[in-house]
């Protein structure tokens, strides 16, 4: 015992229990290399995804560590995002078990609360940094320049449950950011973010980011997206939020109605559905929470859905303004569509998709494909096994640079404060060893 308690001196002593984390990284990022793969996959068959790439910028490989981690994290579903706080909180209790046994000693109830509440609050603030904080975004780069990048589910402020200063502006900068050439502007029921959008468009398509114009709303019951739709075709909108079955664009055409996930399969091929007739695209991935759940979960169902009813399968971003990370995008080939107006492009894109299933190609972000209960319940293994081989070159560099100039800081910082106990420990030493010098006063005289 007393073998093991001075080995255990000796190792905190030579710091090599700092050593800990960075060896483990640069294991992890060196040997991830020999079995990387591709950050993007195909979202219909779960493989790399063939002429394209994610484009990585300088400033976010500078911040690679964070960017990465923090991108996965915005990729969870919800049962993920539960099993990542529910292994902490294990992790946490686990940690103080061992400490307990091994000293003895019995706990203090409101300390060891204490913990956990600090734990909780950090994935929260955490969370808030991820939804709130501008930082560096992953792009798409495609190889083909006559294939267009499009989000069909995007909002403003506009939408009830916008980002207050969500503009079309910053939609269209994150956009830009994320590797899209075209977004709909869909928010609920409203229309003054689109008639902005509009008014700010590029003259040429291939000229900057184009905002067309959309609506959400509900048709049997169902969220449905209709692209194109402005305030000049709100007549065909009865009951505040549902469309009739009569429906035409000012300009004439049949508008697309596009079904977004997550939504009631039973009740899609059902009589309710007024819209079933015209639907031509579904979501097979969704960028909010319930989304990426229900494009996981429901992905075969979807699958079989879009092939016996001949329907685009279509990523929409469903960015209110609460995130810096792009789960999926819409690839169409249209060619020469750099030197369409913005409304003639619209006019293309809709009638591409309005052919059905073999329109589009869905690329998305690879993401742990945990199904079952016991698959969510490994969710950080995986996901840090899942980012580590998705890590470029420069990444994984970035990587080990941040982890050993960490130690390097830690360690400088504890010698530093050494340092400077020691030298306290040295002047106190020697103001004990000092001769002390007792002044001797003058006798006092007898007074009578």
């Amino acid at each position: 015992m007393r073998r093991a308690l001075s080995f255990r001196h000796r190792l905190r002593a030579s710091g090599a229990r700092d050593m800990i984390l960075p060896v483990g990284v640069t294991l992890l990022v060196l040997a991830t290399w020999l079995f990387r793969q591709s950050p993007l996959r195909d979202a219909v068959t779960h493989e790399s995804a063939a002429g394209v790439r994610l484009g990585i910028s300088n400033a976010m490989v500078s911040v690679a560590p964070f960017a990465d981690l923090l991108d996965m994290w915005a990729l969870l579903t919800v049962p993920q995002h539960i099993a990542l706080l529910a292994t902490l909180l294990l992790s946490v209790a686990g940690m103080r078990v061992i400490h307990f046994v091994r000293r003895a000693t019995r706990p203090v109830w409101w300390r060891e609360l204490l913990r956990f509440v600090v734990v909780i609050v950090a994935v929260a603030v955490m969370l808030v940094v991820n939804v709130l904080v501008p930082r560096p975004m992953a792009a798409l780069v495609v190889d083909d320049p006559d294939v267009m990048v499009v989000d069909v589910h995007a909002h403003t402020a506009a939408s009830h449950d916008g980002r207050p200063d969500w503009t079309p502006q910053r939609v269209r900068h994150w956009h830009r950011a994320s590797g899209f050439h075209v977004a709909y502007i869909t928010d609920h029921k409203q229309f003054g973010g689109a008639i902005e959008a509009l008014a700010s468009n590029p003259a040429r398509a291939g000229d900057d980011v184009v905002l067309l114009s959309g609506l959400e709303l509900y048709s049997g019951g169902q969220h449905v997206n209709v692209l194109s739709m402005t305030a000049a075709d709100s007549v065909h909108i009865v009951e505040r939020d549902h469309l009739t079955r009569s429906i035409r664009l000012a300009d004439g055409r049949v508008p697309l109605i596009l079904q977004t996930i997550p939504f009631r399969l039973p009740m899609f091929a059902g009589a309710g559905q007024d819209s079933l007739a015209r639907t031509t695209a579904i979501e097979i991935n969704d960028g909010a929470p319930k989304g990426l759940t229900f494009g996981l979960v429901r992905h075969a169902e979807l699958l079989r859905l879009a092939d016996s009813l001949n329907l685009a399968l279509v990523a929409g971003s469903d960015n209110h303004g609460w995130g810096n990370t792009a789960s999926g995008w819409t690839l169409v080939r249209v060619p020469g569509w750099r030197v369409l107006t913005p409304a003639a492009l619209a006019v293309q894109l809709e009638a591409t998709l309005a052919t059905g299933r073999a329109s589009t190609r869905v690329v998305e972000r690879r993401t742990p494909l945990l199904l079952s209960k016991a698959a969510v319940a490994l969710t950080v293994p995986v996901t840090l096994l899942t980012v580590a081989r998705g890590l470029s070159l420069p990444e994984r560099l970035s990587w080990l640079a941040w982890v050993w100039s960490t130690l390097l800081v830690r360690v400088g910082l504890r010698r530093a404060a050494q340092a400077a106990l020691e030298r306290a420990r040295r002047r106190r030493a020697q103001l004990r060893r000092r001769p002390r010098v007792v002044p001797i006063r003058p006798a006092m005289g007898l007074q009578s």
